[in-house]
């Protein structure tokens, strides 16, 4: 056999070998690609509005979520802060149920929404997170929260604006 019949040969089956191996890498990255977890939305700024001198529970939004074992809890608070005017647009599980103690999520500790919803509450915990759409969330471990009786809400806003969720974005929560 001469060579160039050698090479004539061994042109197809290299061919389908090269051909096979892109197909194979390329297969393993799209799966790769596929099981890969999406990444969050982010979060869309808050607006800034004219709401008077006191910021009220009917214009904070609150996602609560089930942090502990027992069953219904998340309603059960939800439904407490609902009666007391907050928006309440999550009432789900939390992203584990081995939550210690319970917890108020939010901007900042001295953001007005994140006040208004922990007089709520007596000796909550808080974390920051910094959040841009001001919605708070209330994280119920084994330890639940304990709701203030007759409680009188409102904090004082010293130019009358506070920065509240855009409702497509509470919307989209929901």
């Amino acid at each position: 056999m001469d060579a160039r019949r050698f090479v004539r040969a061994l042109k197809t089956p290299v061919t389908l070998v090269l051909l096979a191996a892109a197909v194979f890498f390329a297969a393993h990255w799209a799966w790769d690609a596929v099981r890969a977890p999406v990444p969050p939305r982010p979060s869309a700024p808050c607006v800034v509005k004219e709401i008077g001198p006191e910021l009220m529970p009917e214009h904070v939004y609150v996602q609560v979520f089930n942090g502990s074992r027992a069953n219904g809890v998340a309603k059960r608070l939800g439904s407490l802060l609902s009666a007391d005017g907050f928006k309440v647009i999550k009432r789900i599980n939390a992203d584990r149920n081995d939550y210690a103690d319970s917890v108020v999520v939010g901007h900042s500790e001295d953001s007005p929404e994140v006040i208004l919803v922990r007089q709520a509450f007596h000796d909550i915990a808080f974390e920051a997170d910094g959040r841009l759409d001001r919605t708070v969330d209330v994280i119920i471990g084994e330890h639940q929260p304990v709701p203030v009786e007759n409680a009188t809400f409102g904090v004082p806003l010293p130019d009358g604006t506070a920065c509240l969720p855009d409702l497509v974005v509470v919307a989209a929560l929901d």
